[in-house]
């Protein structure tokens, strides 16, 4: 969405604060009254939400999850005609909420801001808010135009994340289909939306990412290896059986969705099914049907390379490894060594085809 004629309407500003050492929650500092902005900070104001808001690789449209009673999108409906002192009190319980879902130690306290106004031919309703972690030392008691210069302009700032509501559909009653979600978060890349601040616009805002084929694809590969690589309860032999099942599931089958519990069915050892499925729930994996699409996989799904030892590599297909009849692995743990059985840990590799030459 382009934030065209974005326009401001009321901001209030609060400071929440990093959790003590025993993690408990510390309260909110509040602001008494709304902010008054002169003419010049509500246009650079105005100017940063929109540029941070245009740049692709940080902002992302987002899926309202959240809209319960005391959900960030309950309270935003229920403010529009509201008074100021009204919007004050709202904002205030933001504070609080925000404060409330930075559960980890490391989450650092910053200023919050939040506000409301209009955007698009339209004059579609929004309320927005910002957490900015600013240089330190900066307080609530410097001027308005100096707060917004700390949030928005490098290097004073550190990192600040941007989350607005757009009501583009007054008459539907459903949050989630009556408002649009729009996250900004420095940390986020395109590419690698782990490195979003996932307190911020799923705890905090209620919000996840849309359904996305070739993302949801690579995050399932990604996960999936990390589990097998590290699994305990996997002997290395299996690792590298499922490892080949895969790159064949992945890339081989026909079916145009998959499901995580169709492959952990099929390849995980029954043994480590359930931990498998934990692991991915942990990671905010999805449980519903993926869209099939290998499009981002890049080179992942071309070759399988098989290291051993110091310089040791075998390369081939993930189908051909998949092949019994064509290529055999297996692990070697014993051998005779003068009529005495000695224990090793050795790799037997049988390729069944003739040599094809050289590289």
């Amino acid at each position: 969405m382009q934030f065209e004629n974005l326009i401001i309407g009321r901001i209030a500003v609060h400071e929440v604060f990093q959790r003590s050492d025993n993690r408990e929650m510390r309260q909110p500092s509040y602001g008494a009254t709304l902010e008054q902005l002169s003419p010049d900070a509500r246009t650079a104001f105005r100017q940063r939400i929109t540029d941070a808001l245009a740049a692709r690789t940080q902002s992302l449209a987002m899926t309202i999850q959240q809209s319960g009673p005391g959900s960030f999108i309950a309270e935003a409906h229920a403010i529009g005609g509201s008074t100021d002192e009204e919007f004050l009190a709202f904002s205030c319980r933001i504070a609080d909420k925000l404060a409330a879902t930075q559960l980890a130690r490391s989450i650092p306290g910053g200023m919050v801001v939040v506000f409301d106004g209009t955007v698009g031919a339209s004059n579609h309703r929004l309320v927005g808010v910002i957490k900015a972690e600013t240089q330190a030392g900066f307080r609530r008691d410097t001027t308005v135009l100096e707060f917004i210069k700390n949030i928005f302009l490098t290097p004073a700032t550190r990192l600040y994340k941007i989350g607005i509501m757009i009501q583009h559909d007054p008459a539907n009653a459903v949050f989630e289909n009556g408002w649009q979600a729009h996250v900004f978060d420095r940390n986020i890349s395109l590419n690698n939306r782990e490195t979003a601040a996932m307190y911020f616009y799923d705890s905090f805002l209620g919000c996840s990412f849309p359904a996305d084929g070739a993302y949801e694809t690579v995050k399932f590969f990604d996960l999936t290896k990390e589990f097998v690589k590290n699994s305990a309860e996997i002997p290395s032999s299996k690792k590298r059986d499922v490892m080949d099942s895969l790159f064949v599931f992945l890339r081989a089958e026909d079916a145009p969705t998959f499901t995580a519990s169709q492959f952990s069915e099929r390849y995980i050892p029954e043994a480590v099914r359930d931990p498998y499925e934990t692991f991915l729930q942990a990671r905010k994996f999805t449980s519903n049907a993926v869209v099939r699409d290998t499009s981002q996989m890049g080179n992942r799904l071309r070759r399988r390379r098989l290291s051993f030892g110091g310089d040791i590599e075998l390369s081939a297909s993930p189908q051909t490894l998949a092949d019994k009849d064509k290529v055999e692995i297996k692990d070697i743990t014993e051998t005779l060594v003068e009529g005495e059985v000695q224990p090793v840990r050795w790799t037997q590799i049988t390729i069944k085809e003739p040599p094809s030459g050289e590289r």
